[in-house]
């Protein structure tokens, strides 16, 4: 890997990050006339005058009381210092331990989807690869048309309904104990894996089909070219053709299709965790833009951000490592 690829793709990122970073604060700005006006308490009997003192104590406390590009300035300085700031939640909470307390429990989902749609896409698209034309084939061809046409949330729905509701087989909506009462004994554990098995199920539906399909379209374009006809030539088994060669040369495409999914680990369940309420960082982001909690609403969004960035980076290190044709056309 040429090291001035690798330095340009991360000056690209930190470039990207800084767009990111003055868009997430000024975008909840936009149309809002005074960020703090929500939460000032109400007038009652004050006079005018004090209540102009109250808003006032307010705007200091929450740092509204000078310009938008001041603040902006202060938003970057405290991000210097790796501090993403204080929640207007009751208590004044971290927004850094609030992604802390969420993150986990969207990763349970995330990253337990991804492997599951990894191995058991990938093989389903090897074999429809392999028996091009037969009823495999067909088969993830037609289910690829009807996951094309029912979107993630109207499949989660479904099976809350008649999986969760009428067949009582899965919790329908997520316990709301489960996070606060959880600690690693087998019992909780088994709760987690309960509460977790629809949600899970519902991400894993479409994307199982969506890399079944990816890999046996990348399988079929590898599998007439001259390398795959020398392989057989030589005699070896179907088998050894397909795992050995075709399916190795036919990762490319796959590779990005996998930091894709890896870039949207955190931010992608935000639907479905509002289906099955479960808490995780996209119903802390809803709870945020509900509230107008201007620092967690952008610590979650710029976190989510953050993490995009550095998955899209490494793919793209990564890609290069598997098709050095990729420096040599930066070069050019």
């Amino acid at each position: 890997m040429q090291k001035g690829y690798v330095f340009k793709r991360i000056l690209y990122a930190i470039f990207i990050f800084f767009i990111v970073m003055t868009l997430n604060f000024f975008i909840p700005r936009i149309g809002v006339t005074d960020p703090a006006e929500r939460y000032y308490p109400p007038q009652g009997n004050m006079s005018e005058i004090e209540y102009d003192i109250i808003k006032q104590v307010t705007r200091e406390q929450y740092g509204f009381d000078v310009s938008t590009f001041q603040q902006y300035l202060n938003y970057v300085e405290k991000l210097s210092r790796f501090d993403l700031g204080t929640s207007f939640k009751s208590g004044s909470p971290k927004v850094s331990d609030l992604i802390a307390q969420r993150l986990p429990w969207t990763l349970v989902l995330s990253v337990t989807n991804l492997i599951i749609c990894l191995s058991i896409g990938i093989s389903l698209g090897s074999i429809a690869a392999w028996k091009r034309g037969r009823w495999q084939d067909t088969a993830l061809l037609n289910a690829s048309t009807i996951s094309t046409a029912l979107p993630g949330f109207f499949i989660a729905l479904i099976l809350s309904f008649y999986l969760g509701f009428e067949l009582e087989l899965f919790p329908a909506y997520t316990n709301p104990n489960m996070i606060s009462q959880f600690d690693w004994s087998f019992e909780a554990i088994k709760v987690v894996i309960a509460n977790a098995a629809l949600p899970i199920i519902s991400m894993s539906i479409g994307g199982i089909i969506s890399y079944a399909q990816g890999t046996r379209n990348s399988v079929i374009a590898v599998t007439n070219e001259d390398f795959i006809l020398t392989a057989r030539s030589k005699g070896l088994s179907q088998r050894q053709v397909l795992y050995k060669h075709t399916l190795r040369n036919a990762m490319l495409p796959i590779v990005t299709s996998i930091g894709m999914s890896i870039s949207g680990l955190i931010g992608g369940a935000v639907i479905i965790e509002q289906i099955f309420n479960w808490n995780g960082m996209g119903t802390l982001f809803l709870e945020a833009n509900s509230t107008n909690d201007y620092p967690l609403m952008m610590g979650v969004m710029l976190f989510m951000s953050s993490f995009a960035i550095v998955a899209n980076l490494v793919t793209e290190l990564c890609y290069s490592l598997l098709d050095p044709r990729v420096t040599v056309g930066e070069r050019r």
